[in-house]
């Protein structure tokens, strides 16, 4: 017969589990100081949680800028009020002054054009707190970088708030990355006020000055933003418009609030307003903005604008396509691109509504694209970069990714999400999608810039940044999917989002929310995915008597797909979950009337070390009696990119490398002139004149290119 607990006996039952709970280390994988500190501090928890005593510093911007187009020049006035809700007393801030990446001698990761390098930000008042603050070296005030860093002269207590004041100055760089001058009367600005850094729970303040290369890490805030252009500019924003009556014209004020509430794309300034030379009534723009990480906007005389409503969770998101005349034609389908997007992302996947009022497209020709809180900035009308533009809404605007130390957190997803909505939902297509990645990744994966994924992004450089940031990442989010299931994969994906929106998880929160949702030990992918080097390496060790036997030599897992195509046609596949290799390293099984097999492949869609030994019979086969035509090896220049393809002969194959994309796979031939990928995704025409090869016509499922031989 039990005895009744005492006070005494529940205290210590009490004291003990709390122990196990402060003192419990993972064991499975690498933690790094800075985060198993979080979690001594309770600030996180190893179930994925924002921990009890999480916190998050924040801002509020009153801020108004006046934009100067001829002189490609922006001028503003700021107040920013910093709130302190860390434990710490703050002896210092840290203040962001980004295009200071344009100063003279300051570091950058790529060239810029002379006339882009100036004197950077030119701060000609600063006030904290109502103390005017000295720009004079050895007075308290520091430059490293993009980084100007301000010693308080009384500390900023716990719970308290101190209050900055700034004027400022700089001018609008044609070099456009991310932000810039488009057109002589096009400007997309951004980074463009004087930011207070982030200061949190892992790593303090965030002192990682911008160079171009890594991304953004933003606190949280409010903005109130008055912009001032010529009458003649519009001007689209994060946030919303404030005084719309005061600014556009009756006819175009009247388009602009029927587009509110229109299921279709309403024209509010379209090419017929531009070629009577539209004005606006006044330069003055008002926008304001909750709960934001940053905030841009865009400009300019010659850009329509094309807008409608997307209706989420009951209530109206306002969808915008700002673009230049030029485009129209090109750009048409934007607006309704992007409603049916953010259905999709709203009621399927990630299946979040979308946080926020509105979305903003931008788009200049040429480039790539780049998010901002509520807007994108798009070097075209592409249907690949408008969803993956507007799925950083999520990810890093939503739930704030620390871009500048873990970039595949946001990247990646963007990567596998926008693959994800527009296979399903605008190709109508099932299933999983890994050749996409696998391409992509096969280049890099297994070499020594392939460094474990846990690595800080800061330490890679252009040979990985990209591989690390989106492809990799992506290809594993596939794999963590198919094993998952969709059901499952969903629930956690979801509650992930849930839990961190308008917070900023590390890969750890990650990690354990997926685990705490599914229930399930995920460190058999964690573990060599993100913190070992490593490859993937399959091959068919043997088929014999109908029984195919599948080694895996490589440390990382991925999922197994057999392909059995028979003598009569038909064919035959077996999907199996990556965790199928944590039974063993060996796979056998039966396959069926053995003596029809014609070719059997292991794994042709996804990444591997020694691709050839996947296929029985050997690929080499294929060649047999089929004439290639003499001069097909050489170099191929593309006609849309300047970068060169190589195909070469290797193990009997022809062989195609695309270094500047990190593309490397064997040809399978269909023809002695037609060939594909080992993934089936790349289609390679070659071109004959005269009878000899003039250059060959490249498909993959974004794009058609063609090249012609050197």
């Amino acid at each position: 017969m039990a005895t009744k607990p005492t006070t005494y006996t529940l205290l210590l039952l009490f004291l003990c589990a709390t122990l196990v709970q402060l003192t419990a280390q993972e064991t499975r994988f690498f933690v790094p100081r800075e985060i198993q500190q979080a979690y001594e501090n309770g600030t996180r928890s190893m179930d994925g949680k924002p921990g009890p005593k999480y916190w998050q510093n924040t801002v509020d911007y009153t801020i108004e800028v006046e934009v100067f187009p001829e002189e490609k020049k922006v001028a503003g006035s700021e107040t920013a009020v910093y709130y302190n809700n860390s434990p710490d007393a703050l002896d210092r801030l840290v203040v962001r002054l980004y295009h200071d990446a344009f100063r003279k001698a300051n570091p950058r990761a790529y060239r810029v054009q002379p006339d882009d390098i100036t004197e950077g930000v030119e701060i000609s008042r600063l006030v904290i707190n109502g103390e005017t603050y000295s720009l004079e070296r050895g007075q308290g005030v520091s430059k490293n970088g993009t980084n100007t860093t301000i010693r308080l002269k009384e500390r900023l207590q716990p719970g308290e708030k101190l209050t900055m004041k700034v004027d400022w100055s700089h001018y609008i760089p044609e070099t456009t990355v991310r932000t810039g001058a488009y057109d002589s009367t096009a400007f997309f600005i951004a980074y463009w006020y004087p930011q207070i850094a982030v200061y949190d729970d892992v790593f303090g303040w965030d002192d990682l000055a911008y160079d171009f290369s890594t991304e953004f890490y933003n606190n949280l805030g409010n903005f109130d933003v008055k912009i001032t252009a010529p009458k003649n500019f519009t001007v689209l924003s994060t946030g919303v418009l404030q005084n719309a009556k005061e600014v556009l014209p009756g006819e175009v004020f009247q388009r602009f609030q029927e587009a509110k509430s229109a299921a279709e794309t309403i024209s509010v300034i379209g090419p017929e307003d531009l070629g009577n030379g539209y004005e606006n009534l006044s330069g003055a723009w008002h926008y304001k903005a909750e709960n934001v990480s940053d905030f841009a906007f865009c400009l300019s005389d010659h850009y329509c604008w094309d807008a409608a409503a997307q209706e989420v969770d009951g209530r109206n998101v306002f969808v915008n396509s700002y673009y230049p005349l030029e485009m129209a034609e090109k750009c048409k389908e934007v607006t309704a691109n992007q409603q049916k997007t953010m259905k999709h992302f709203s009621e399927d996947v990630p299946g979040i509504p979308y946080p926020y009022p509105e979305f903003t497209t931008f788009i200049a020709d040429g480039g790539g694209g780049m998010e901002y809180p509520m807007m994108a900035n798009n070097g075209g009308p592409g249907l690949g970069v408008t969803v993956h533009e507007m799925f950083h809404t999520y990810f890093p605007m939503y739930v704030r990714i620390n871009e500048k130390r873990f970039a595949w957190m946001d990247e990646g997803w963007a990567d596998y999400i926008d693959n994800l909505i527009i296979r399903r939902y605008f190709q109508g297509e099932e299933g999983f999608d890994f050749g996409t990645y696998s391409s992509q990744i096969q280049g890099t994966l297994g070499s020594i810039s392939d460094l474990p994924l846990i690595t800080s992004t800061q330490f890679m450089d252009f040979t990985n940044y990209g591989y690390a940031s989106y492809p990799l990442p992506a290809f594993i989010y596939s794999v963590l999917h198919h094993h998952l299931g969709e059901e499952t994969f969903l629930k956690c994906f979801r509650e992930y989002i849930r839990r961190w929106a308008q917070k900023s998880p590390t890969p750890y929160d990650f990690f354990y929310t997926f685990e705490n949702v599914s229930g399930q030990d995920l460190s058999w992918l964690w573990k060599p995915w993100f913190f070992s080097f490593g490859t993937v390496d399959m091959s068919i060790e043997s088929f014999r008597k109908g029984k195919l036997t599948v080694k895996k030599t490589g440390v990382r897992p991925v999922p197994l797909i057999i392909q059995i195509e028979y003598e009569d046609g038909s064919t035959k596949e077996m999907d199996l979950k990556a965790s199928i290799w944590e039974m063993g390293d060996t796979y056998e099984t039966e396959v069926s009337n053995p003596k029809s097999v014609k070719s059997i492949a292991v794994n042709a869609s996804l990444p591997d070390k020694m691709p050839l030994d996947n296929y029985y019979p050997p690929l080499a086969e294929r060649y047999a009696g089929l004439s290639i035509p003499d001069g097909i090896t050489g170099s191929y220049l593309f006609n849309e990119f300047p970068v060169t393809a190589e195909v070469s002969q290797k193990d009997g194959l022809l062989f195609m490398e695309v270094a500047a994309a990190g593309y490397q796979f064997y040809l399978v031939p269909k023809s002695e002139t037609e060939f594909v990928s080992l993934d089936g995704e790349i289609n390679i025409q070659f071109q004959m004149e005269e009878g000899k090869v003039s250059g060959l016509n490249a498909k993959t499922p974004d794009m058609q290119l063609t090249a012609r031989k050197q």
